[in-house]
């Protein structure tokens, strides 16, 4: 069983393709929390891309606060790291911040938060991950993989690979 935190750049790429279904499914193995600053974020970014309302009333998905002592103590660990002066990392520092002391996994695909992360031995797992994980498990086939990551990268998604390459770069990492 696996609990996770998920941050905005993996729920907005799968809400602007109307997959969040698909999201859930690849995460159906222990909780999904969401942090009040994700939820924020999301909010934000609904006036410009309505889809993303889809996100907030998912009866999956966990609202969870980073209000604690450690929490805000790793959390301002975080934000110092990722650089919070516009207010564009609050999200990433915050699901780092509550996996780090809630023993989660944070699901996020921005580079630098997973570096971060990682640095501070924070298990992190980004959207490719979740999708290999699919394939090994029988839930996605190849080809279904292949075009999930063509609709999120459709979705503001981005990957090293498009949905074309993805199984050679998967094979290529050893996560298939």
């Amino acid at each position: 069983m696996t609990d996770r935190v998920i941050d905005t750049s993996v729920l907005s790429p799968f809400a602007r393709a109307r997959r969040l279904e698909q999201l859930r499914d690849l995460t159906s193995d222990g909780k999904r929390m969401v942090t009040s600053s994700v939820m924020g974020e999301i909010r934000t970014g609904a006036a410009d891309y309505p889809e993303l309302n889809d996100v907030l009333d998912l009866p999956w998905i966990e609202p969870v606060r980073v209000d604690g002592l450690d929490e805000l103590r790793a959390f301002a660990a975080y934000a110092r790291q990722l650089g919070d002066d516009d207010k564009r990392n609050v999200g990433e520092a915050s699901v780092l911040a509550y996996a780090e002391v809630h023993g989660c996994t944070a699901v996020i695909d921005d580079e630098v938060a997973v570096q971060v992360g990682r640095s501070r031995h924070v298990v992190v797992q980004r959207t490719l991950a979740l999708v290999a994980q699919a394939i090994r498990g029988g839930l996605l086939s190849e080809g279904d993989a292949e075009r999930l990551v063509d609709a999120l990268m459709a979705g503001g998604g981005r990957y090293p690979c498009n949905g074309q390459e993805l199984i050679v770069w998967l094979r290529g990492r050893k996560a298939l």
